[in-house]
């Protein structure tokens, strides 16, 4: 499986993204989420926060198959970063590992990294999701019913396209990155 790995965002850990769990413990292991029985497939990363001890998460994937995003990012928090396995995302503070959240926009079907706006974006199949240094900044209202994709990100919007069912075509949507404000969609 292929994870992909942005540390746009300034951070204060170092990571990487195993294939395996060592054979050897070098590290805590802690489950993500936490309430799944063991032998869960996922992502494995490996953190070395710079000011606590390293540890080895195991983030579940989502049930979506192939379908959602997988990655590992930073945020605009530079003590949390984000890993999404197969569109389950989940952001996690890598100094104290325990406090996490799973990310709002269920599946996660893109992600992106806007350091400019100082926001991460996740789209769903019909929204937006956006969190900055302090945690949810907006959500978008429903921008799509089928084939949600985002095309463009630009300094002050992110625009996108989508598949509008009552006229069997192709529909553009922008939404400003500072508010959430949404123009076009679905519910235009």
């Amino acid at each position: 499986m292929n994870t992909n790995v942005d540390f746009t965002f300034p951070h204060r850990f170092a990571c990487e993204v195993l294939d395996e769990l060592p054979g050897a413990p070098v590290a805590r292991q802690i489950a993500f989420p936490g309430d799944k029985p063991g032998g869960q497939d996922g992502v494995i990363v490996h953190v070395r926060p710079e000011s606590a001890d390293p540890w080895i998460g195991l983030f579940a994937f989502g049930r979506i198959g192939e379908g959602g995003a997988s990655c590992v990012l930073s945020m605009p928090d530079p003590d949390k970063l984000c890993v999404v396995a197969r569109g389950a995302g989940y952001v996690v503070s890598a100094s104290v590992p325990g406090i996490w959240e799973a990310v709002r926009a269920v599946p996660v079907i893109d992600v992106r990294a806007i350091p400019a706006a100082g926001l991460v974006v996740f789209a769903n199949y019909t929204e937006m999701l956006a969190y900055d240094l302090s945690g949810v900044r907006w959500r978008t209202r429903r921008l799509a019913w089928d084939g949600f994709k985002v095309v463009a990100v630009g300094e002050q919007v992110i625009a996108g396209e989508y598949w509008d069912i009552r006229d069997d075509a192709m529909r553009t949507f922008e939404v400003d990155l500072e508010t959430g404000a949404a123009r076009g969609g679905v519910e235009s």
